[in-house]
């Protein structure tokens, strides 16, 4: 056979796996073996180190041209069998896959779009995977198990732990420093959420008083009440609740218990008040 017949454009390696030319297109873009440059596509060294070619063709012009043996190249034929979603890695990690995406967005791995999750060149780098959902066409990113073990998420996890002996005031990732470790969650949450926020916010009030948080965007105060606190703790509670009703500022309320599920619950008050979240 000649060496033409035994090569492969890439459109004929996706017909060979049942794949469609933009599919196939894109997963060897993920697996790091072909780069878009100036509307063309061009081999990286992993590319040519799998085989991968040029072919010249009036028509055509250049291309890629793959080796016939590739078609078994494990990465292509399941390249997903390895791979885990969100909802896997949050397993692992003890987060909810919105946890776990929202801590990738922030590392820069991926970003928001539409209703789903696109890959970035960064997250690229640290084996993430482009996929979308086959009924909604809804995007999302699938990883390699071994990015639990990455030094920068490693990093962001350990910020998050509550520290076993509490200081008076506690760090938050935006800098933000905060009286409870309840507190630190909700401003970790409005952080990862890309909600814009302040801490300790007087209230626009005769008598001084200072709202737990404040989301200047919509002119909406988040309080959070610990029914664990002092007697005077509780007191300064029903005097902000007070002046909360009789100027009638907008304000969510949330409690310990309500931390369990912060993902559902701070999200859709947020959003019944017009604030989308990530």
């Amino acid at each position: 056979m000649t060496e033409e017949v035994q090569s492969l454009s890439t459109s004929a390696l996706a017909k060979k796996l049942g794949k469609t030319s933009r599919q196939m297109f894109a997963e060897l873009e993920a697996l790091g073996w072909i780069v878009r440059e100036e509307e063309q596509w061009k081999l990286t060294a992993k590319g040519r180190f799998e085989g991968g070619d040029y072919r010249e063709s009036k028509r055509f012009g250049t291309y890629v041209v793959w080796p016939a043996s590739v078609i078994q190249h494990r990465a292509l034929v399941n390249p997903d069998s390895q791979l885990l979603s969100a909802t896997a890695l949050g397993k692992q990690l003890g987060y909810s896959a919105v946890q776990v995406n929202r801590l990738f967005n922030e590392l820069g791995w991926i970003e928001p779009h539409i209703k789903g999750w696109r890959l970035t060149k960064t997250g690229t780098h640290v084996g993430g995977r482009q996929a979308e959902d086959a009924r909604t066409g809804v995007p999302y990113v699938l990883w390699p198990d071994t990015v639990v073990e990455h030094p920068a998420l490693l990093q962001v996890i350990a910020s998050l732990a509550v520290p076993e002996t509490m200081e008076k005031e506690i760090s938050c990732l935006d800098g933000h420093r905060v009286a409870s470790a309840g507190m630190q969650q909700i401003d970790n949450w409005l952080y990862y959420a890309g909600v814009v926020h302040a801490c300790g916010r007087r209230l626009p009030t005769d008598e001084e008083a200072y709202s737990d948080f404040y989301i200047p965007s919509a002119h909406l105060y988040i309080e959070y009440w610990d029914e664990q606190g002092s007697a005077g703790y509780l007191a300064e509670k029903m005097r902000r609740k007070e002046l909360y009703q009789r100027y009638e500022l907008r304000v969510i309320e949330l409690s310990a218990d309500e931390l369990e599920e912060i993902d559902d619950v701070l999200a859709r008050r947020l959003l019944k008040l017009g604030i989308d979240t990530l």
